[in-house]
């Protein structure tokens, strides 16, 4: 298995079967089931360096990469998750998914608007597939994440009574999922999670320590369980894992109770194992250009104004080049190949928005780095005059 896995990675590009889509998901799970969460992340790694180099795969692979942003997530690669969830919101039965995927992440940015507004087209695009309130596991799986992300943005923001409220519908979509696949089924185990999190928020707003306590027993079953039937190891794991940290940490921290800290902060250490890894040259607001409008107008007007504005700073890129003498042959080939890529997407932008922007936000991405090996060999004084805007 590993040697087969690493013959794939060492291929320079993915090939582009139809069949590829549904079994890197099942293969990167397969991997983290056998407790080989390194080797499974290196192949996340493979197959969003091909996707980045071969744009045609967007579309091959349009039916998985939902499953593959979910894969990417819990692997801590959350914005390389949120650039492949931009693609996935034009495949349109996943799309709902997508949408509640994209909110999640943007709710771990601390974009507590952006992801309410997300996760109200993911209900949006439900009622328009007729998945709305289903019995299917697929549908409870989003309707879970989708409520979750609305009552933690709530909570944020301070709207207490509403995120109660939501934690309550919670609820009842937990139980629904747990009487169709079972209570110890990964689905479950993960929604488990989302409303111990939920109702440890709730406590703690409200001040009622006991409950806190008992959504933190709610969390550590949860865990246990999740441990239990995939491995330690594995991404489902670690990320029930973490949040049982969080719950512990918060409850030591008030206890004063020192060997209780000493062990939340033990179990922190544990969680914080698959962390996202800094990247090098990935922006920060790599989801951004994913949010859309009732009818696709919203995300193709965001769309459209990344490409201008990723056209804009090619232009500038060039110009600069030029002056300061650094317009090698090589630089022109590159420039040339991120201006292709922007015709791409400007190409697709009123059909498939979302493709749209995962391809001008990699072609900002491509630019950076060319601006970058552009500065690294211009003397400062020169670089300075640079038209690029710093890299957040």
């Amino acid at each position: 298995m590993r040697s087969a896995v690493e013959a794939l990675c060492a291929e320079g590009e993915l090939p582009l079967g139809r069949s590829l889509g549904r079994q890197l998901p099942e293969l990167v799970a397969l991997l983290d089931g056998l407790g080989l969460p390194e080797l499974s992340g290196t192949l996340l790694d493979h197959v969003v360096s091909c996707l980045r180099r071969q744009p045609g795969l967007l579309v091959t692979l349009a039916p998985a990469l939902d499953r593959l942003a979910v894969a990417l997530a819990a692997h801590g690669r959350h914005e390389e998750a949120a650039w492949v969830s931009a693609a996935s919101v034009e495949s349109g039965t996943e799309s709902a998914a997508a949408l509640a995927n994209l909110a999640a992440l943007a709710l771990r940015r601390y974009d507590s608007a952006g992801a309410a507004e997300l996760a109200v087209e993911a209900r949006r695009s439900m009622a328009r597939t007729g998945d709305e309130g289903a019995d299917t596991a697929e549908g409870l799986e989003v309707a879970v994440l989708e409520t979750a992300v609305v009552a933690e943005a709530a909570r944020r923001e301070g709207l207490h009574a509403q995120a109660d409220g939501l934690v309550d519908e919670l609820g009842g979509y937990v139980r629904r999922l747990a009487r169709l696949v079972g209570d110890d089924h990964p689905a479950s185990l993960s929604a488990l999670a989302a409303l111990g999190s939920a109702e440890f928020s709730s406590a703690g707003a409200a001040g009622e320590r006991a409950r806190m306590e008992r959504a933190a027993d709610v969390l550590a079953v949860a865990a246990q369980r999740m441990s239990a039937r995939l491995g330690g190891h594995h991404p489902r794991a670690l990320s029930v894992l973490r949040s049982l940290a969080a719950a512990e940490y918060e409850l030591a921290r008030t206890s004063g109770d020192d060997r209780r800290l000493a062990g939340a902060e033990a179990l922190m250490a544990a969680a914080r194992r698959t962390e996202e890894r800094p990247r090098q040259g990935v922006r920060r607001d790599a989801g951004s250009g994913a949010r859309t409008g009732r009818d696709g107008s919203e995300l193709t007007t965001r769309a459209g104004a990344l490409i201008s504005e990723t056209e804009h700073l090619l232009a500038g890129e060039q110009l600069s080049s030029v002056l300061r003498d650094a317009d090698s042959v090589e630089a022109r080939r590159q420039f040339t190949a991120v201006q292709a890529q922007l015709a791409r997407a400007r190409a697709l932008v009123d059909d498939q928005p979302g493709t749209a922007s995962a391809l001008a936000l990699d072609a900002l991405r491509r630019l950076d780095e060319l601006a970058r090996s552009l500065d690294a060999r211009t003397p400062a004084d020169d670089a300075l005059n640079s038209p690029r805007r710093p890299a957040p």
